[in-house]
């Protein structure tokens, strides 16, 4: 299997303190791998160094067999916050044709406007593509962004907290449309009972990485939740775990 992604002995810190500690780990292609930890623990960071937006301070991170910001056409992002001014009259085609916009391209070719009605019908979305962004749900709004993100033709497929602001139907759908696509997916997220259902290994960052893999455990979420101490607790130590 080739791999998508290698880390080698990564460190990184603002000004002199570490907020990542020696990580190293590979992902390959088509893997879905599922980032958790606490807050502050350095999951945007990692996430940022993915993206080639910060530089390790030690060690060194290939996507592909090179630097991430020379991969940046690779990766396909949802971040965490996207806030539109929804009084503009964008529709969510137009949104989604800005993902294949760039620095040298600026109009669309018929290969776009293919692709576009392509991710329309595989994210359940072709209804939505008149209607302007300002006049969809959280959950509709959120589908059109990741199909943004897929425009590029990515290899790679990070998203930052996908279902934070949908409700717990729209999050199982948003996941079980994750697990349909077929490329590699980096996903942070606190939605544990959701998630679980098609990760193929488990992250966990808090300054140091902690890799958890054959994750096969039987979540009785409470309320809809599972959060991630429990995780930790019905994993303890008959899982895997490498950092």
């Amino acid at each position: 299997m080739q791999s998508a992604i290698k880390i080698d002995h990564l460190y990184f810190r603002y000004d002199k303190e570490y907020v990542l500690e020696d990580i190293s780990a590979t992902i390959t292609d088509n893997e879905y791998i599922a980032i958790i930890g606490p807050n502050g623990g350095g999951k945007s960071t990692f996430v940022k160094l993915l993206l080639g937006l910060l530089t390790p301070t030690k060690g060194k991170i290939e996507i592909y067999n090179t630097t991430p910001d020379k991969s940046r056409e690779l990766i396909g992002y949802l971040p965490q916050n996207i806030h539109f001014n929804l009084d503009i009259p964008l529709q969510a085609r137009e949104v989604i044709l800005q993902g294949r916009l760039s620095a040298k391209k600026r109009g669309f070719s018929d290969k776009d406007f293919q692709i576009l009605e392509s991710l329309a019908q595989n994210l359940h979305i072709a209804h939505l593509l008149d209607k302007k962004i300002g006049e969809l749900s959280g959950g509709e709004r959120q589908r059109v962004l990741l199909a943004r993100a897929l425009a590029t033709k990515p290899k790679i497929l990070i998203l930052d907290e996908p279902t934070a602001a949908v409700d717990f139907k729209t999050q199982k759908e948003i996941y079980q449309l994750l697990q349909e696509l077929n490329l590699t997916k980096i996903v942070v997220s606190h939605d544990i009972n959701i998630l679980l259902q098609g990760v193929d290994r488990v992250f966990y960052i808090n300054r140091k990485l902690y890799i958890h893999e054959y994750i096969d455990i039987d979540i009785k979420p409470k309320e809809g939740h599972f959060c991630e101490m429990e995780l930790f607790e019905q994993l303890g130590g008959e899982h895997a775990c490498n950092h």
